[in-house]
């Protein structure tokens, strides 16, 4: 169990996962990080006080769910329910917004056996026409179930002592593997994405155009012309899928890299100002402001500290 006061330290700290956590609330951020790691499985649930944008590539030869357990995130597109499970396979990538107060559990296990077991009880068309699935619906009832049990399973597990034959790391992906086939064969429905899945891409796109150039990031209209969409559709996407204005959240995911390269720092000839600079931002004034805003430090601070 750790704590953070910033979203990439918290994201660095998932082992597997090639991700990228860009703070969108304002304030000093805290979060929680509970992380269970074997061999062939890996479970974690976090707790997240701001809003964050996840991005990245779930870890490779694994099979991964995902559930809330508090507010409801958007992911893939996919607004997520309350009994509704996500599912991520093989370095598949991913985007997912947070929002304040979000908790998030998640699975994951070795997909080859996975997958093997999962065709014994579901059958190969079944579970194949499953697990190619962005998300299902499975009932709230086996969801609290199940969580309970996770949190059983690892309760207590450093005081345990050295696990020198292996048997408690079994015992726990064989339960989880457990877990995981009750969902699948629970589950109910299929997730359908439509109108917010279109949204969600002009989001993503948005994102990457402008990571792409940040000494001069695109304009609103820079966005509309490369995307093809009016700037009703472009405010609107954002709007539906992370609740901001474009200008908005390109500019915290900008100010996210300022403060990662920052953390970063090595060379003592390495200012602000460039930093700044480098990812578009002009007025240092209202940069700095910007920045204090979000992250409740001035960016001086956060170089001091690095």
């Amino acid at each position: 169990m750790r704590s953070f006061q910033d979203s990439q330290q918290h994201a660095a700290a998932i082992s597997g996962w090639q991700q990228v956590y860009d703070q969108l609330g304002a304030g000093r951020l805290r979060s929680e990080l509970l992380l269970v790691s074997g061999e062939r499985f890996q479970l974690f649930h976090e707790v997240l006080d701001k809003r964050v944008v996840q991005y990245g590539q779930a870890p490779r030869q694994r099979f991964c769910v995902s559930f809330s357990t508090a507010k409801m995130p958007v992911i893939q597109g996919c607004k997520v329910g309350a009994n509704s499970i996500l599912l991520l396979r093989d370095g598949e990538e991913f985007m997912l917004h947070a929002p304040e107060g979000m908790a998030f559990l998640s699975l994951s296990v070795d997909i080859e056996r996975f997958s093997r077991l999962a065709e014994i009880e579901l059958g190969s068309a079944q579970f194949a026409r499953m697990a190619g699935l962005p998300g299902l619906e499975v009932p709230q009832g086996l969801l609290k179930s199940i969580k309970l049990d996770i949190f059983r399973h690892v309760a207590g597990l450093g005081r345990r002592g050295v696990d020198a034959d292996g048997l408690r790391e079994k015992h726990i992906e064989e339960a989880l593997m457990t877990l995981l086939l009750d969902l699948l064969l629970q589950a109910s429905g299929e997730r359908r994405r439509h109108e917010l899945a279109v949204s969600s891409y002009i989001v993503r796109r948005s994102q990457e155009l402008m990571l792409a150039d940040t000494e001069r990031p695109p304009s609103v209209l820079d966005l509309c012309e490369r995307l093809h969409v009016s700037r009703r559709t472009l405010q609107n996407s954002f709007q539906r899928v992370v609740g901001m204005r474009p200008v908005a959240f390109l500019r915290s995911i900008r100010l996210n890299a300022v403060r990662r390269r920052l953390m970063s720092a090595t060379a003592d000839d390495l200012t602000v100002s460039d930093v700044a600079h480098d990812l578009g931002f002009r007025h240092l004034s209202h940069f700095s402001a910007s920045y204090h805003e979000l992250f409740g430090e001035y960016p001086s601070e956060t170089l001091q500290r690095a």
